[in-house]
């Protein structure tokens, strides 16, 4: 599947993946959003890079391995196990929002924990071997390109 993915940035970005600076603008995610709408990826700047996508996770996808999804939180995320399974669940169904926020340390500057729940969407679904992960978003479904062997076109 090609997906789309806007910048302000000339140069196409490379997908992310592991430590870096607290609050860096560019690795919140460990991946890059892009759409399947081309319009949409343009509303986020003036140059938009083309990803060719084989693989790409949905709801069902983690659903059908959520004991792969609470074994890799469990190493992820410092909770009880019960914690985990919910998390894994809520992660699982997309449902990102900030009722998880005392269990997770965001690693965006606003601290946003919608947002950690979103990188961690996206390192499960890698960790399952997939290169993209759907998100319902403000656009409708956005994917999140998690593996960094996809470069741009």
């Amino acid at each position: 599947m090609k997906l789309f993915h806007g910048s302000y940035s000339n140069i196409a970005p490379a997908i992310k993946v592991g430590a870096f600076a607290l609050g860096a603008a560019d690795n919140v995610f460990d991946g890059i959003f892009a759409s399947s709408d081309f319009d949409a990826a343009d509303s986020h700047g003036p140059h938009v890079y083309a990803y060719e996508v084989e693989s790409i996770a949905d709801s069902s996808d983690l659903n059908a391995r959520i004991d792969e999804v609470i074994a890799f939180l469990a190493s992820e995320v410092d909770a009880d196990a019960e914690t985990i399974e919910s998390l894994a669940n809520a992660i699982a169904d997309d449902e990102c929002d900030d009722e998880f926020a005392e269990f997770l340390s965001p690693r965006s500057v606003s601290g946003d924990a919608g947002w950690e729940m979103q990188r961690l969407r996206g390192r499960v679904a890698a960790h399952l071997g997939f290169d993209a992960v759907e998100m319902d978003d403000e656009h409708g479904t956005s994917y999140l390109i998690v593996n960094p062997e996809i470069t741009a076109e």
